[in-house]
């Protein structure tokens, strides 16, 4: 076997692997639209990241919002970013630990009036005004969590996509609503070290699980050095992109140029 056969045959497997959907015009909507990371927050302004104030200030501006899910432990759906408290309110427990009622009274950053909502609360806030890019966080419910985000987003009137760095919630909503548009969250290499085996790692940070997914979008750490799989994406499939997350202007432009998805903060705003 001559070596271009067999790279022939290693590129054809790579490719079933790690192909998207074939929904592009579904996807044509969302292009270039811009989402204010965890709500447009300000800690400056005594705005918190993923509170009330913060998705009000995102849907005042016009601006989209992306969000974090994830269960408290009364299996009430909180929206909040970090698997534990400790960098949000110095408490070293996991948000999956500790019921609604004591999440909602701790103080977030030491601001006395930041609170961690529910997502009940962020879509009465948001009321279908401007779109929505909700984060599942992974945990020990996965399922469960798709299934309770479905049944509150049934009867709510905005647009909304729905992303995940763990590929099986993505294959999910490819199974179960494939109606939603659906994103695979993506980072390099090192950044799995910490939480899955170099395997798993590998075959997250090369996108290899799309053969089960096949998300309708990547979205791709744009500040992550030496990152083969967008690459790969953008240019062998065209794949739907969205950038995250975009901190200065020279970021915000090229993400502009190439009308991707801008999951933005601070100076990256566009």
């Amino acid at each position: 076997m001559s070596i271009w056969v067999l790279l022939a045959i290693v590129l054809a497997i790579l490719s079933f692997m790690t192909h998207p959907s074939l929904r592009y015009q579904k996807m044509r909507r969302w292009r270039g639209t811009p989402f204010a990371h965890r709500g447009l927050h300000d800690l400056d302004r005594g705005i918190v990241e993923n509170t009330l104030p913060a998705f009000e200030a995102a849907r005042d501006a016009g601006f989209g919002m992306e969000l974090d899910i994830q269960f408290s432990r009364d299996m009430q759906v909180v929206v909040f970013h970090d698997d534990d408290l400790l960098r949000m309110a110095g408490d070293a427990r996991k948000v999956r630990d500790v019921p609604l009622s004591e999440l909602q009274a701790l103080p977030l950053a030491g601001q006395s009036d930041a609170h961690i909502p529910t997502l009940e609360q962020v879509l009465e806030a948001v009321d279908g005004q401007v779109p929505l890019l909700i984060e599942l966080k992974s945990g020990n419910r996965n399922r469960r969590l798709c299934e309770v985000l479905i049944q509150h987003m049934e009867g709510y009137r905005g647009e909304f996509l729905v992303e995940s760095f763990n590929p099986l919630i993505v294959f999910w909503f490819r199974r179960h609503a494939p109606q939603i548009a659906r994103g695979q969250l993506v980072d390099s290499l090192p950044s799995y070290r910490p939480v899955v085996n170099g395997v798993a790692g590998f075959f997250m940070a090369g996108l290899l699980a799309n053969c089960l997914s096949r998300p309708d979008f990547v979205a791709y750490n744009v500040n992550a050095p030496r990152f083969f799989s967008p690459h790969f994406q953008r240019f062998m499939f065209r794949t739907p992109m969205a950038a995250w997350t975009v901190h200065d202007p020279a970021a915000a432009a090229l993400i502009a140029k190439r009308h991707e998805i801008s999951i933005f903060e601070g100076k990256g705003k566009p």
